[in-house]
C-alpha cells in the first residue's frame, strides 16, 4: 500500500505515462551528442550516434531528422535525404524541424506543388514558426514568377515576426520582388 491506501500494483494511475523512461532519455542523449558532433562538423561520429539511437529505438523521429540533413547538405543523397525527412515526420509529428527542412529540401529541387502542399500541412503544426512558413511560402511564389503573391507572404512573414534582423530580411525580399515588379513592368508604380 502507498500512502494514498492504494495498491502499489495499480495501474490506473493516470500520470504513469508521465515518468520518464530511461531507454527514451538515452536517446535523448545520445541525440544532442549527434547534435553537438554535426555543429561541430563532425560528420561520421553523429551519424554513427544516430544510428545507434535508431538500433535502439527505431521510431525516434528526431534521429531521422538529422539523418536527412546529413544526406542532403553533406552527402548530396537526395533520395536517401526524402526518405528520411519523411519518416521524422511520421514519427515525430510534433517536432517542427523535418517540417523545415523538408521544406526547404522541395523548394531547392523546385517541387513547387509538393512544397505548396507540404507548407499548407506544415503551418498547422503546433508550434511552428509562423514568419519561417510564409517566409517559404514567398520564395516559393517569387520563385515560380508570381511576384505580387510572393510580397503578400513576405509582409505575413515580416507581421509576425519578433525578430529584427529576420523582420530586415523579409523587407529585403519584399523590396527585392518589388524591384522585379518594376523590371517587368517598367511603367506602372507599385
Amino acid at each position: 500500500m502507498d500512502f494514498n491506501g492504494q495498491s502499489s500494483f495499480n495501474n490506473q494511475d493516470p500520470f504513469g505515462d508521465l515518468l520518464p523512461d530511461r531507454a527514451e532519455m538515452e536517446c535523448e542523449e545520445l541525440f544532442a551528442q549527434a547534435d553537438r558532433l554535426l555543429n561541430d562538423g563532425v560528420v561520421i561520429e553523429a551519424v554513427d550516434k544516430l544510428t545507434q539511437i535508431l538500433k535502439r529505438n527505431p521510431r525516434f523521429g528526431k534521429a531521422y531528422n538529422h539523418l536527412g540533413w546529413v544526406y542532403e547538405t553533406k552527402y548530396k543523397n537526395t533520395p536517401r535525404a526524402e526518405e528520411y525527412y519523411r519518416a521524422a515526420i511520421q514519427y515525430a509529428p510534433y517536432y517542427t524541424a523535418p517540417y523545415l527542412n523538408y521544406a526547404y529540401f522541395l523548394s531547392s529541387q523546385g517541387r513547387f506543388d509538393e512544397l505548396k502542399e507540404h507548407l499548407d500541412r506544415a503551418s498547422q503544426v503546433p508550434g511552428i514558426a509562423k514568419d519561417t512558413i510564409a517566409n517559404e511560402y514567398g520564395i516559393m511564389y517569387e520563385l515560380s514568377g508570381n511576384l505580387q503573391q510572393a510580397i503578400k507572404y513576405y509582409q505575413d512573414a515580416a507581421i509576425v515576426t519578433l525578430d529584427g534582423g529576420k523582420l530586415d530580411k523579409y523587407r529585403e525580399s519584399i523590396d527585392r520582388c518589388r524591384k522585379k515588379l518594376e523590371i517587368l513592368n517598367p511603367s506602372s508604380n507599385f
